[in-house]
């Protein structure tokens, strides 16, 4: 029988989520709710014409943005009594969602010069209370729904899951075997974080369509009177259609294999010690099926401070390669190993600051890709797999070419002489977005010292950061786009040649008694979404210097076959 599973309410979680709730209360109580019953209300409300005593077009500047208010005052009789008054619309104060405040100020302002009468709203019950514009400002109830959907929504839906709790099984094994009080560890049987991430991605491409798309029409609208500069809110709903395709593809993968089962052989997973189980996917087999697989040891860390904090993740070890594909009752089988080396951390709890570990499951397929996430248990155990035998880092899958470290490298050989040349231009796509991203902020730098000539000292020294940052990653990417790399090696001497633009720039020669190691040391680290990659650089050390033999190695088992075979090489 197993352990009863308890809820712990997070208080802290319900206590952060209660200032969001409440202000989102507050728009629809005190905002829009208001403004339906009042435009409602007015429209019934008859009409008499009325006096001017002022009319004023107030704006004002702040951050960049003009804001406008229209302001008058204005007499006029009901049944043989004067009135006053200085409403001229439902929503009063200042605002630039639209033209609405400029045009109403300015059609005032004529009115008010050229003494004419003006059309009065009043309230019949109470003639004193009265109206000059009656009309509902769709645009500006829109943004509020919007922060009311965004306050409101993510306040509540942090109460709820601070209500709803931690889930946890209290059991006298935990003091020793801490996986146990996870009930999503029962059992060494694991489901994929597939469902969940499906959820959130769509809750967040929600409310990020909610917000970017009412403000590109806008600017779309008002661009001509903001600048060219304005356009650049367009980026967002550019981004809001990629969220969405994100959404689309994920649901279409969900739909398609449903809940995927992990079970752990050995449970759980073991440091110094094997990681090793079987996911049953619900999919047809066939011989040429390919499944790679990731491992990965995670530290999980939050960064900044107050509303600036967010969370992170850096890869502390990895390692990947193939699953045996087996055909079963319900679809398919995908076994898999890992031999775990000692010295890494363990599973830990969620926390500011913790490690875990990670197993990234992928399938190329025509139509939707396999494509799933585990959170595993794995614990200095030092237990080994009992019924799963493959390696999966050495796994050769039926099909594949196999990969030999001269396949990897870009080798040549000239007489007697091996040849590694890296040229100029081998990753054009990743140095033109390093490129493009680097011309941004440099250009946001050029136009902010052009602004600051009126603006003041503080956008100066925003274009110096800028700049500097802007400039130091086009510089990377020119780099990164025209360096070559040329390594001769003849048997005992080893040659080293770095160039730019065909121009050398650094040459390295040692004979091959001085190499102390070959090491791998990591590159450019990317991820995309709960994928982790990592680049190596190869280099062989001598005392305090390091020399780069090989570059751009994409998986771990590519890095080990070729760290092999340098060491073959200069033995």
């Amino acid at each position: 029988m197993n352990p009863p599973i308890k809820r712990k309410p997070r208080y802290t979680l319900i206590l952060f989520g209660l200032p969001f709730f409440l202000v989102g209360i507050g728009l629809l109580f005190w905002l829009v709710i208001p403004t339906l019953y009042e435009h409602q209300q007015m429209q019934s409300w008859p009409s008499v014409n009325g006096t001017l005593t002022h009319a004023e077009l107030h704006s004002g500047t702040s951050d960049g943005s003009t804001t406008y208010r229209a302001d008058a005052q204005y007499s006029y009789n009901v049944r043989g009594r004067d009135y006053e008054h200085d409403r001229v619309a439902i929503n009063g104060g200042s605002d630039n969602i639209s033209d609405f405040q400029e045009n109403l100020g300015r059609h005032l302002q004529n009115l008010y010069q050229q003494q004419y009468p003006v059309t009065v709203y009043y309230n019949p019950d109470n003639p004193a209370d009265a109206v000059l514009n009656r009309d509902l400002r769709i645009w500006l109830l829109a943004f509020q729904v919007i922060f009311l959907l965004i306050f409101g929504g993510v306040g509540a839906g942090i109460i709820y899951w601070g209500l709803r709790g931690k889930k946890t099984i209290e059991t006298p094994e935990a003091a020793d075997k801490p996986w146990l009080t996870r009930p999503e560890w029962q059992q060494g049987a694991i489901r994929s974080d597939a469902k969940s991430g499906t959820i959130f991605i769509w809750i967040f491409t929600s409310f990020w369509n909610l917000i970017s798309l009412p403000a590109a029409a806008l600017v779309i609208s008002d661009w001509q009177k903001h600048g060219t500069i304005s356009l650049l809110i367009l980026l967002f709903p550019v981004i809001g259609l990629f969220l969405l395709y994100q959404a689309i593809k994920l649901t279409r993968e969900w739909k398609r294999f449903g809940i995927t089962l992990l079970t752990m052989d050995p449970f759980p997973g073991s440091i110094n010690g094997d990681v090793g189980g079987k996911i049953q996917v619900k999919l047809p087999y066939h011989s040429g099926m390919v499944c790679k697989v990731t491992l990965s040891n995670i530290h999980s860390y939050m960064s900044g401070s107050g509303k600036n904090r967010s969370r992170h993740e850096s890869v502390k070890w990895q390692s990947d390669g193939y699953a045996r594909i087996k055909p079963s009752a319900n679809g398919v089988d995908l076994e898999f190993r890992f031999e775990v080396p000692e010295g890494l951390r363990e599973s830990e709890e969620m926390a500011n600051s913790y490690y875990l570990w990670r197993l990234n499951v992928e399938i190329d397929m025509d139509g939707v890709d396999l494509d799933r996430s585990f959170e595993i248990p794995v614990y200095n155990t030092n237990a080994s797999s009992r019924y799963i035998s493959i390696n999966s880092s050495q796994e050769q899958p039926v099909g594949l070419p196999k990969i030999t470290a001269e396949s990897l490298l870009p080798l040549s050989h000239e007489g007697g002489k091996k040849i590694l040349y890296y040229p100029i231009l081998r990753k054009p796509g990743r140095s033109l977005m390093i490129l493009v991203f680097g011309g941004i902020f440099a250009g946001m730098g050029a136009f902010l010292w052009i602004q600051a000539a009126t603006a003041g000292f503080m956008l100066y020294f925003m274009s110096f950061i800028f700049s500097l940052v802007g400039w130091g990653i086009v510089i990377s990417a020119l780099y990164l786009a025209f360096n070559s790399l040329t390594v001769s090696m003849n048997g005992h001497e080893l040659i080293s040649v770095r160039s730019i633009l065909g121009i050398a720039v650094r040459t390295q020669q040692i004979l091959y008694a001085n190499v102390q190691s070959v090491e791998a040391i990591e590159g450019i680290k990317s991820n995309s979404g709960k994928k982790h990659k990592i680049e190596y650089n190869i280099i062989a050390r001598i005392h305090n210097k390091k020399i780069t033999l090989a570059e751009h190695l994409d998986s771990t088992r590519s890095k080990d076959l070729v760290i092999e075979y340098f060491e073959n090489e200069f033995s």
